[in-house]
């Protein structure tokens, strides 16, 4: 993977791959996530025909070291991070497809840098740390104490990330998302009155702190976005109902976005 040093002299190793020519794409993973792990399968898919940029957020992956760290503004860095990465490559203005934190980033990208983004797709997402989000992570909590119905995602850290950024990765993502709840709870919700590109949400309806609530008030405050929860998923549609987003970005890229 290619790696761009950050004014920071941090990391970020990217994929580059597909046609120079064609229609360029961000893609950007979620928590605990990396590039080929959260969506390989959109890479795969959309590649022969787009110039596609997928990188790990800086301190996942192959972006380290340093390992990765959670302050309170980890969101706007992130894009920040993003803003760099398309300033370095210069592909042209992109459509962003984001999943759960990644989303939450491509939707700071797009508000802050309009001139870098044409489009986004974002699924997983809300704007805000709700206090069901907060309820909900609070169990993570002591990851030391985990139990076998989280051994699988433990190892996927390790395996990802390495045994160090176990347990600090997830304590300190519940760490930033109380400092957020308790500065007012927004991640983008502010920021997404600014966004002027089309923008389409997609939540599953078995999302939990992502709540309805949240993600309509989202797209209420986003000029001309579009919201569609998706049947038979949680939060991560890319794994539930592939299929479906697969369709919907097919669609939203067709409208020569």
């Amino acid at each position: 993977m290619p790696l761009l040093r950050l004014p920071t002299h941090d990391r970020l190793a990217y994929i580059d791959t597909g046609p120079t020519g064609g229609s360029p794409l961000l893609l950007i993973h979620g928590f605990t996530g990396t590039a080929t792990a959260d969506l390989g399968n959109l890479i795969a898919e959309f590649a022969p025909a787009h110039r596609l940029l997928a990188p790990d957020l800086r301190g996942y992956g192959q972006s380290r070291p340093p390992n990765r760290d959670f302050p309170p503004d980890f969101y706007e860095r992130d894009a920040v991070d993003m803003a760099a990465l398309l300033d370095a490559v210069q592909p042209g203005p992109v459509v962003v497809l984001g999943f759960s934190d990644g989303a939450e980033v491509a939707l700071l990208l797009a508000a802050a840098r309009p001139d870098l983004v044409r489009g986004v797709v974002a699924w997983g997402v809300s704007g805000v740390i709700s206090p069901e989000e907060l309820a909900g992570v609070a169990k993570w909590l002591p990851a030391t104490a985990w139990g076998p119905e989280r051994e699988q995602w433990k190892q996927q850290i390790i395996t990802r990330h390495g045994a160090e950024q176990f347990p600090a990765m997830v304590e300190g993502w519940v760490a930033a998302a109380q400092a957020i709840a308790a500065a007012g709870g927004n991640i983008c919700y502010q920021q997404a009155a600014n966004i002027a590109c089309p923008v389409l949400l997609l939540n599953g309806d078995g999302e939990e702190g992502n709540t309805p609530r949240d993600v309509r008030r989202l797209a209420e405050r986003i000029p001309g976005a579009r919201l569609e929860f998706v049947s038979d998923s949680g939060h991560a549609i890319h794994r539930d109902r592939p299929d479906v987003l697969l369709a919907r970005i097919r669609a939203f890229l067709a409208e020569g976005y």
